[in-house]
């Protein structure tokens, strides 16, 4: 409970004055990074692969991790208290915008990104668009914390769901009306992915995201954003595509697995910081 009270205790004041959070969250990720070493560890290992082995390089960069972590709750404080119709103006530097177009399209589209920077605030920025936004989350305890956790990400106006049956169906409603959903591509929580390179190792990535994309013959569009320590996120738009729907559907799904698989590389590889996984993710998902 100790996180529930002080998130009610810090939300206000971090929300109002996000410039301020955002120096605070620098200083207590850097604390963190130093008081928990077990953790500084696991970031390191989890980012070694994409420093090329440089123990020193996925050290700093796992520090860079931690801040970012802290710099995520900012964001979150201050969903309450943001204009979105300004956010984009203002807080998102987006590339390769022309890709977006999508969003202008009818049918249902399916955004899925990873743990860097925070895609969900970037989206939630372009809902102004016209497309109504639904996105699940990993089920986090105890419940009640969880619960505030999905109230304040919705407080923007998407909708936020646990990656549970509920939420399945709430997305799958959600195709059928048109509507943007999001999904995270990076972490593999329901233990039934796909093994594919990653990283000059194997892991395995979530099916879920492709296999409703088939399902639905929503159009995907991969985003990745990065952000700096300040209040701003670049948001990358990757070639929006559709997955395969052959008489195969297992090579569908995995050829689709694979083609994200070696997105997500490349812009963890761009930036290692940026990726704040904090479980030991080649344990978890390691295979192959």
């Amino acid at each position: 409970m100790t996180r529930l009270w002080l998130l009610w205790l810090l939300a206000p004041p971090l929300g109002r004055a996000p410039w301020f959070g955002y120096r605070v969250a620098s200083v207590v990720g850097w604390l963190a990074w130093q008081l928990r070493p077990g953790q500084r560890r696991i970031l390191m290992k989890n980012l070694l692969p994409f420093c090329d082995g440089d123990r020193e390089r996925a050290r700093r960069e796992s520090l860079r991790a931690f801040q970012n972590v802290a710099r995520y709750w900012v964001d979150l404080c201050s969903l309450p208290y943001r204009d979105l119709t300004e956010v984009e103006r203002d807080h998102l530097v987006i590339v390769d915008a022309e890709r977006l177009a999508v969003l202008e399209r009818p049918g249902p589209v399916i955004a899925v990104s990873a743990h860097t920077g925070n895609p969900e605030f970037a989206i939630q920025a372009l809902t102004h668009r016209g497309r109504a936004f639904i996105a699940m989350v990993e089920e986090l305890r105890p419940p009640r914390f969880s619960r505030e956790l999905l109230r304040r990400r919705s407080a923007a106006g998407g909708k936020f769901y646990e990656v549970n049956l509920g939420g399945l169906r709430a997305c799958l409603d959600g195709l059928k009306r048109g509507e943007l959903i999001g999904l995270n591509g990076d972490r593999d929580l329901q233990g039934t992915g796909i093994c594919v390179p990653l990283g000059g190792r194997m892991a395995q990535l979530p099916r879920g995201p492709w296999e409703l994309a088939r399902r639905s013959g929503a159009v995907v569009l991969p985003v990745f954003t990065h952000r700096d320590h300040r209040d701003r996120l670049t948001l990358f738009v990757e070639e929006p595509f559709t997955v395969a729907h052959t008489e195969d559907p297992e090579t569908d799904v995995r050829k689709a697995v694979e083609r994200f698989a070696a997105l997500l590389e490349t812009h963890i590889r761009r930036d290692p910081g940026q990726w704040t996984v904090l479980e030991d993710f080649w344990r978890v998902h390691g295979c192959g």
